[in-house]
């Protein structure tokens, strides 16, 4: 018989996309069942007035017969944590979905120190075609109705308290990027353990490297000012149409943008980082030690504000 599902909700910008590509692999004992398709189609996109859990539970019991008995089944997708670009307003109703979905299933929630985040969520931003200032863009808005950046999307114990709430305390694994960046084998051996993983032997070759790498921070104001004359999801009919973001002219500057030469010259330039120092400087502290006293495993934090 299979495992236990291992669902992994994230957050956005923890190195999901290094989990979903090299990790969570056959070779590594894992056999992933579903995708972000799936996962929005089933979870995300039904109305609360029309969710069903038995489409996914069929998605589910169905994908389940390719899984050998010595593998992991494993749904990785981050949108279950909520979008960040919008306050990740409704992950707690998410969280709910999976319960009725999986009651037994395993949940790893995978953190990021929030100064640390934070830029890389803006960068995120224009790459989908955002066009704010990082400065009005962590502003959000207090427009009634309309949602959009908030910090309280970042305070990880509510989130970790939520799941620990629905699947029991000791079925709900943190991981920081930072373990993961520090020690990697720890980490993944830490997450074999915890989905029961007796197929994991070690890291391959492979997986040793860093995957989808953000464009660098210096280049935020030419890559936000393309966003106004290219379409994008964020941006669908700009008043000049020269391409679409992320590809076209956003591409070009990437990549030019990437150049040793400009890299070198210009390392030193995070004008994103410093402005959410400066904005969220102590922000999260309570938030981190709440954290810290919900894990039920060892949860190194150091560097957390």
């Amino acid at each position: 018989m299979a495992q236990p599902i291992l669902f992994h909700v994230g957050y956005h910008k923890t190195a999901t996309t290094w989990m979903q590509r090299l990790l969570f692999t056959p070779e590594h004992g894992y056999r992933q069942i579903a995708g972000h398709g799936d996962v929005f189609s089933h979870i995300v996109q039904p109305h609360g007035l029309q969710f069903d859990p038995d489409g996914m539970r069929a998605l589910i019991s169905d994908r389940l017969s390719t899984v050998a008995e010595s593998e992991v089944p494993v749904i990785s997708s981050e949108i279950l944590s909520g979008h960040p670009f919008q306050g990740g307003h409704e992950s707690d109703v998410y969280a709910e979905r999976l319960a009725r979905i999986a009651p037994d299933a395993r949940i790893l929630i995978s953190i990021r120190s929030q100064l640390r985040i934070l830029p890389s969520v803006y960068m995120q931003y224009l790459l989908r075609g955002g066009t704010m200032p990082w400065e009005q863009f962590f502003e959000g808005t207090d427009e009634p109705g309309y949602f959009g950046f908030t910090p309280q999307h970042f305070e990880y114990d509510h989130l970790v308290a939520q799941y620990q709430s629905l699947f029991g305390a000791g079925n709900v694994h943190v991981l920081t990027q930072e373990r993961l960046q520090k020690d990697m084998d720890g980490a993944a051996r830490a997450v074999a353990d915890f989905a029961g993983n007796g197929g994991f032997a070690a890291l391959s070759a492979a997986s040793r490297r860093v995957d989808a790498a953000s464009y660098p921070e210096y280049g935020a104001p030419v890559l936000r000012r393309i966003n106004h004359v290219q379409s994008s999801t964020l941006n669908p009919a700009p008043l000049l149409n020269l391409g679409t973001t992320p590809k076209g002219l956003y591409k070009i500057a990437g990549y030019v943008l990437k150049r040793p030469f400009l890299a070198k010259l210009l390392a030193g330039r995070k004008p994103v980082s410093d402005h959410v120092r400066r904005r969220f400087a102590g922000r999260f502290h309570d938030s981190n030690l709440r954290l810290a006293r919900l894990a039920t495993h060892p949860l190194d934090l150091e560097g957390y504000d």
